[in-house]
């Protein structure tokens, strides 16, 4: 981890969504207490256990957030991209990390200390409302995770990377991610992940390349809700 000690600029942190719609005012009192910090590609930001010291908030690259699981096994909870906020909130006085955070790739992030933070509270109740809101989606991913875990099958929860980290990208519908990522992002191992992409592709759903996977038939990645909300229907 490197520490840049060049100043966020307010006109940065409006390209992240959650201070988009904030008064300049409070963005320049935000960005003073803010701190600019870079990573390599899978270098830990924090590990799962530590004392909490941050929120954190990605202004250029990725990150992921794994959990370790009581026999050992790494399980992938989410993929942090540009404008996506983690990490413990200040406003719930979380003591320890509940989850480890690892750079993708090259990644830049601005970091909310916890002590700047209940320095802006007191004053700054808009912060406050931010924050919650924030934190209210990340319980909403939280819940989803939840059911996947318990019900999917594997095959569901690859498919489900598959669709949740695919971006549009000169008119192809691309995932960025290689087979043992995908494979710690669905909860199983990467000769899982290799096989069931083999399937998918013999059946024309996606097409394999180098370091990325290429979704010809979206719809082909039938998820169980939408397969449930079809037979209710019927």
């Amino acid at each position: 981890m490197i520490t840049d000690h060049l100043p966020i600029k307010v006109d940065e942190l409006q390209q992240i969504p959650t201070f988009k719609a904030m008064p300049v005012d409070q963005l320049a009192h935000l960005a003073a207490i803010m701190v600019r910090q870079t990573y390599a590609p899978e270098q830990i930001i924090f590990i799962e256990g530590e004392q909490t010291t941050s929120l954190w908030f990605v202004f250029e690259g990725r990150v992921k957030i794994i959990k370790q699981s009581l026999n050992g096994r790494i399980q992938g909870l989410c993929l942090m991209n540009r404008g996506k906020c983690f990490g413990s909130c200040p406003l719930f006085d979380m003591a320890k990390n509940p989850a480890t955070a690892q750079a993708l790739d090259n990644v830049t992030l601005f970091v909310l200390p916890a002590n700047g933070f209940h320095q802006l509270k007191e004053r700054d109740p808009y912060l406050v409302k931010t924050l919650l809101h924030v934190y209210s989606q990340r319980l909403e991913h939280l819940a989803h995770v939840s059911e996947v875990l318990g019900s999917w099958t594997v095959s569901d929860r690859i498919n489900d990377c598959l669709l949740t980290y695919a971006n549009q990208i000169e008119h192809q519908t691309t995932v960025e991610l290689t087979h043992e990522r995908l494979a710690v992002l669905s909860g199983t191992v990467r000769e899982v992940v290799t096989r069931h992409l083999a399937e998918l592709e013999k059946e024309g759903i996606i097409r394999n390349e180098t370091g990325r996977i290429i979704i010809m038939n979206p719809d082909g990645l039938r998820l169980p809700c939408s397969c449930e909300g079809e037979n209710s229907s019927a």
